[in-house]
């Protein structure tokens, strides 16, 4: 995390007047007004400039200071984003926060925050434990690897249960892509890039004031990579069926209507093509896939001013797309037809949202707001001979509609911050017609839930703090968890059927921490603690000559805690040393009355980074340990086979050269020491890849 180390002019104006610092407090977060105050009455230690959190977006849905917001919020600025070799979303958070996150070759990746397991939602049937949103609003995506990254201005990964603010999916966090809107002079750059495996890159990015009089700006950032040849795993071994081809590209228009209206539209694309899957490793060439991707996303919003309140309304629509080309295989009647379309998918995301930011006094705020998404899933499966089959899974949707209300006070000066709010979310899910598919019935269900928070930060002495919230998240069962019925022929017949009484799988976490900050140095350290109830399990329900009956309903349960730690150093004014890591003490479910470890969640996950910037070079060192985790090895039959997989570490580097003011040159090295692990056991991934590439800005 990035923090800014100054204090603006306007900021220490407005530091000796206790209603100025409260007022401040109240609309850009009370951190602001005691830094202000700080730097007036020369309260800062050591002669060091004082320390100013960064504006946060997330743990209110409005701006606020990071100092003085009670959630944990780990914040990726754009310079670590530019500083950090990645191919995809997953690197750049698992490179730069301490959090889990499962990933396999073939661009498809998940994420886990606090110990909860991390999903792939095309894998797991939609369920989310962490929330990704762009801007505030829902990504629509159910694969990180497909997120653009090149419009990324901050990345703010919220840590806890965020479901009184953002409904379902928000049980481990939040994660809030923050795009660029540059309201300036026009500015952007270009790029060309060359690396291992004979992979090929092009960046571009331009951005600022289009007309004036009239307020309209822009922001368009694109690029195209290919990796010609399979990538080498860190034991030096080819791994065939690696290659891939991708664009993206995002562009945003901005209209300021008056001084206090603005119309923003933001659109991205995705295109992914002959992307190659190679399968589990112990496979060997024998699973081998070829896949295209597509997704978009589009909003369109407008925020005004009406006296002291900060108005926001917003629609938005996405859709992504998956086909599946199976390239290799074992069943005979297969390879006359090979490579050939084996499935497909679409996921079509829309909804909107109001809100209202009120300033009420010069010690409080609330932001309350209404939220409708509604999501529909399709999928399609295909015969060698390219006929269509029944699906796996039937059609069905999930339509949310949420109100929530967020209130905040100051006292003392801003030394005293307490956050609490709610949120009601009223959900139906429906199991819609499916073409070809006779096994089951359709049918819908209604339920609601609520969801609370309450948080506080105490600020002590001249850079101490304390800090501390509780909440509760959930998760939506699904539609055929819900409703419907689907028989699958055999001896027995199995006879599954949906459960309309299920609750939500929900939890509740709090977490207390201390922290400090001041001078060029700040740390934070956390303990949280959750459990996880009602979560849902196939179970029997009975038996006959003929078919054997199973349903749903909660009986799971989960216990996670553990300790997060987070620091920074500014050693020199060349250089800047940071820490983060997350150490499970317990993580732990019970499924059907057994307990175990949850699965992919290692025993601790800690990250180190060195930031150097001398005169025209700018270089980063970033080291990344995981520990052990346990999984079910499916190579060996499944679920009741269960393994420990080891835990690693690796390095890379980013090394920056400017030539002058508009010239630069990038050498990056990823898995340094050409370290042969997975993030996923059975999936290894790339061992040491080089990139180098010339930037020309202007």
């Amino acid at each position: 995390m990035t923090t800014e180390w100054r204090v603006d002019d306007d900021a220490r104006a407005g530091g000796s007047s206790r209603k100025r610092r409260l007022a401040l407090a109240a609309l850009f977060g009370a951190g602001a007004a005691c830094a202000a105050q700080a730097a007036d009455d020369g309260k800062t230690a050591g002669g060091a400039e004082p320390v100013l959190g960064e504006v946060v977006i997330t743990g209110r849905r409005a701006e606020s200071s990071q100092e003085m917001t009670p959630q944990r919020i780990e914040v990726i600025s754009r310079e670590e984003i530019e500083n950090t070799p990645a191919r995809e979303f997953a690197d750049l958070l698992k490179k730069n926060s301490s959090v889990d996150v499962i990933q396999y070759p073939g661009n498809t990746s998940g994420i886990g925050i606090r110990g909860f397991r991390p999903d792939i939602p095309e894998y797991s049937g939609g369920a989310k434990h962490s929330l990704l949103l762009i801007d505030g609003r829902p990504a629509m995506s159910y694969n990180l690897a497909i997120v653009n990254t090149d419009q990324i201005e901050r990345i703010e990964v919220l840590k806890g249960p965020a479901s009184a603010l953002y409904g379902s999916s928000a049980m481990g966090g939040v994660i809030n892509i923050i795009t660029r809107q540059n309201k300036g002079k026009l500015t952007g750059f270009g790029e060309l890039g060359y690396g291992s495996y004979d992979t090929r890159e092009a960046r571009a990015s331009v951005g600022g004031v289009l007309f004036t009089p009239g307020g309209v700006d822009f922001d368009y950032s694109g690029s195209y990579i290919k990796q010609n040849d399979d990538f080498k795993m860190g034991d030096g071994k080819t791994r065939p069926n690696t290659n891939y081809q991708q664009q993206n590209h995002a562009l945003r228009l901005g209209w300021d209507i008056t001084r206090d209206w603005r119309l923003n539209f933001n659109g991205d694309l995705y295109r992914g093509r002959d992307i190659a899957v190679p399968g589990g490793l112990s496979y060997g060439t024998n699973s081998q896939a070829n896949k295209d991707m597509d997704r978009y996303g589009t909003d369109l919003s407008l925020t005004g001013k009406l006296g002291d309140h900060q108005l926001k309304a917003r629609i938005f629509s996405g859709k992504e797309t998956y086909d599946s080309y199976t390239k290799t295989s074992t069943v005979a009647s297969y390879q006359p037809y090979l490579p050939f379309l084996s499935y497909s998918a679409e996921i079509k995301s829309r909804g909107w949202q109001i809100q209202d930011q009120w300033t009420w006094s010069d010690w409080g705020m609330s932001v309350f707001g209404v939220d409708q998404n509604l999501d529909e899933y399709k999928s399609f499966s295909y015969n060698a001979d390219g006929t269509r089959k029944a699906p796996s899974s039937a059609y069905s949707e999930r339509e949310s509609l949420g109100a929530f209300i967020q209130n905040s006070l100051f006292f003392n000066g801003g030394d005293t911050v307490i956050d609490f709010g709610i949120r009601r979310d009223v959900i139906t899910t429906k199991l819609l017609d499916t073409p070809l598919k006779t096994n089951y019935t359709t049918g819908s269900a209604d339920f609601s839930t609520v969801n609370p928070s309450l948080g506080f930060r105490q600020r002590v002495g001249s850079g101490g703090s304390l800090h501390g919230t509780i909440g509760k998240g959930f998760i939506p069962p699904s539609a055929p968890e819900l409703t419907g019925s689907a028989t699958t022929v055999g001896t027995p017949n199995s006879v599954v059927s949906g459960n309309p009484d299920l609750d939500p799988e929900s939890s509740i976490t709090w977490d207390l921490g201390v922290g400090w900050a001041g001078g060029v140095w700040q740390a934070d350290v956390t303990y949280f603690h959750t459990r996880v109830k009602d979560k849902i399990t196939r179970v029997s329900v009975g038996e006959d000559a003929e078919n054997r009956y199973i349903s749903y309903r909660n009986a799971d349960s989960a216990r996670i805690r553990g300790i997060e730690i987070e620091g920074q150093w500014r050693a020199a004014r060349w250089l800047t040393l940071s820490l983060s890591g997350t150490r499970y003490l317990k993580a732990e479910e019970t499924l059907s009355g057994v307990r175990q470890n949850i699965r992919n969640i290692p025993g601790h996950v800690l990250r180190f980074a060195a930031d150097l910037r001398q005169g025209p070079w700018n270089a980063r060192l970033g080291v990344r340990k995981v520990g052990d985790w346990k999984d079910n090895d499916w190579t060996l039959g499944g679920s009741g086979n269960i393994i420990t997989e080891p835990g690693f570490t690796v390095a890379d580097v980013s090394l920056r050269y400017a030539i002058d003011s508009r010239q630069s040159v990038t050498f990056q090295a990823d898995n340094l020491f050409d370290r042969h692990y997975a993030e996923k056991g059975d999936y290894p991934l790339a061992g040491r890849s080089f990139r180098l590439r010339y930037r020309y800005q202007f």
